[in-house]
């Protein structure tokens, strides 16, 4: 807990002989992207806003001593978790549905299945996991003030995983997305989502973020690492930072009796490139290639390395078998995620620049994908 001082002398900048100030109420102040409403006073370009105010936006508490004349601002961790979380909750839903399974045990039976998904834009968009939605029917989407409303899936992509759910609702609070620079291990994670039941809409969980890039087996993407609990239901919310701000969209989990909190989420700049071609394309535009790659073994367990990705099964006469592609417009590659991540960056439907080494001669090729 952190206490700060500050006297009332600060005061008399204020109402110095001569001195003039200006409320304006053009000067916005934003804490955790929620404008503060009070007036401000901007004073030989800088700009003063009410102690209380300020403060309470961030968890803070002020409070008044008379007899010295001092004001007291105490910070404590738990309570400006609280605000985030308390801030972030209406942008946070659950998805719920039937199971759009075939076979005779689904013939009387017709079991729920339910995820967690995120808003994204005010009229009614939400970003969620492609696993949530998918063999779902009557889908629909419960907001955190317990009122629902019918969704359909616009747009669902099972390589990143993600989707996007449409409601009609205008008005809604949509997340804000974190800069991804911003996103590096040892800062704090906060889940929210609906684990296991659904009485347990909006539940938190808080750790840090344990890595980022990270490349799992089956994965297309690097996904980021968090030891906050992610259990089944938490598919498709979000993971966010101390500002309310999305960094991850959680999607996946270890499970083993040797493996304790050990959860991973999509981050925000796949997240939001995958918003982008959703709603540019319909899908997810990507290289239909005409030959696979196979990582060195170093690259399959994970270790550090400069080899390059083989070329295997192609049907490309510029790419013939055994070729060695190191990178791919101007972006370096050692695994199949790295691939993946330089197409991710760099493709826009046209070509790929591609180094490679055949029969121990480097070359350049360009090919249209």
């Amino acid at each position: 807990m952190k206490h700060v001082r500050i006297t009332a002398t600060v005061l008399i900048l204020l109402i110095l002989t001569g001195i003039t100030a200006y409320a304006i109420s053009d000067v916005r102040v934003y804490i955790n992207g929620m404008r503060m409403n009070e007036d401000t006073i901007l004073y030989n370009d800088r700009t003063y806003a009410p102690l209380r105010a300020l403060c309470e936006s961030i968890g803070a508490t002020v409070s008044w001593d008379e007899t010295s004349n001092s004001a007291f601002v105490t910070f404590d961790e738990d309570d400006a978790i609280a605000k985030v979380v308390d801030y972030i909750s209406p942008s946070v839903v659950t998805i719920i549905g039937n199971y759009a399974g075939n076979g005779e045990e689904y013939k009387y039976n017709n079991p729920t299945m339910h995820g967690t998904g995120v808003i994204y834009k005010s009229n009614g968009h939400i970003v969620t996991n492609a696993h949530v939605i998918e063999n779902i029917k009557n889908l629909t989407v419960v907001l955190s003030d317990g009122s629902s409303y019918p969704g359909r899936v616009l747009y669902s992509d099972t390589e990143a995983d993600l989707a996007v759910v449409k409601i009609e609702k205008l008005g809604l609070r949509a997340v804000s997305f974190a800069d991804e620079k911003s996103i590096v291990s040892g800062k704090t994670a906060i889940a929210v989502g609906t684990p296991i039941s659904l009485t347990m809409r909006n539940s938190v969980t808080k750790g840090i973020v344990s890595g980022c890039n990270v490349a799992l087996a089956g994965s297309h993407y690097k996904l980021l690492q968090t030891d906050a609990a992610i259990n089944p239901g938490n598919s498709g919310g979000p993971l966010i930072n101390t500002k309310g701000e999305l960094i991850g969209i959680n999607s996946v989990k270890f499970v083993s009796s040797n493996i304790d909190n050990m959860g991973f989420a999509i981050p925000v700049d796949t997240v939001k490139f995958a918003i982008e071609q959703f709603e540019k394309y319909g899908k997810i535009v990507r290289p239909q290639m005409n030959f696979s790659l196979e990582e060195s073994w170093e690259a399959q367990i994970g270790l550090p390395t400069s080899k390059g990705l083989t070329v295997k099964n192609s049907k490309n006469s510029d790419l013939p078998d055994g070729t060695v592609i190191v990178s791919v417009n101007g972006i370096d590659v050692h695994s199949i995620a790295d691939w993946n991540e330089a197409i991710k960056k760099t493709y826009s439907g046209e070509t790929l620049n591609i180094v490679c080494s055949k029969n121990s001669q480097t070359e350049n090729i360009t090919i249209q994908m």
